[in-house]
């Protein structure tokens, strides 16, 4: 089932991005092309406080619209991705957090994309401040873990990592939904 790479080029980078197309063969002998956008990663913050998430609300130029989200970002050149997880926290919503728990690792859009998503659980909160991205305009609020279950039942919340990551969030709390 694994495919060999014949040939590669890059004919796009951007900023963050760069495009690959490999020329692969199949292990049947059958030739195709695969389009593959490079990612450097990225890390997605649940900021729990026992009672809600912190949430962002930002314009997603991609979607045409403004999608509510969990804090998150793409990882900088020799950043870990725990450190990316801080670093977005206080700049997105002003947070940091006493305790950091490693949640799930998963790729973001497998099929053409190698954008690996590092997950953390932050809690024991505390104000911080950093400087926003100048790129970003968001706008942070909190919510409660049922009303974050309820909007992605109601198609209010559509973004995949959040959806990940408050169901996970849901999974690992007794049902009364007590801080963990």
């Amino acid at each position: 089932m694994q495919e060999r790479t014949l040939t590669t080029t890059h004919p796009w980078s951007g900023g963050r991005i760069r495009v690959r197309v490999d020329e692969v063969e199949r292990a049947d002998g059958h030739r195709t092309r695969r389009e593959i956008v490079e990612h450097p990663g990225a890390a997605a913050v649940l900021a729990w406080d026992g009672a809600r998430l912190a949430m962002v609300r930002q314009w997603r130029h991609a979607t045409g619209r403004q999608l509510l989200e969990i804090p998150a970002g793409t990882l900088e050149a020799d950043e870990r991705p725990q450190e990316t997880a801080r670093r977005e926290l206080a700049e997105e919503v002003g947070l940091a957090a006493a305790s950091w728990v490693e949640g799930p690792r998963f790729y973001t859009a497998p099929g053409f994309c190698t954008e690996l998503m590092h997950l953390y659980l932050a809690t024991d909160l505390a104000d911080a401040s950093a400087d926003a991205d100048d790129d970003e305009v968001l706008e942070a609020s909190w919510m409660t873990l049922a009303d974050a279950l309820a909007a992605i039942d109601g198609g209010r919340i559509v973004d995949a990592k959040t959806i990940i990551g408050v169901t996970w969030l849901a999974r690992r709390l007794p049902p009364s939904g007590a801080s963990t």
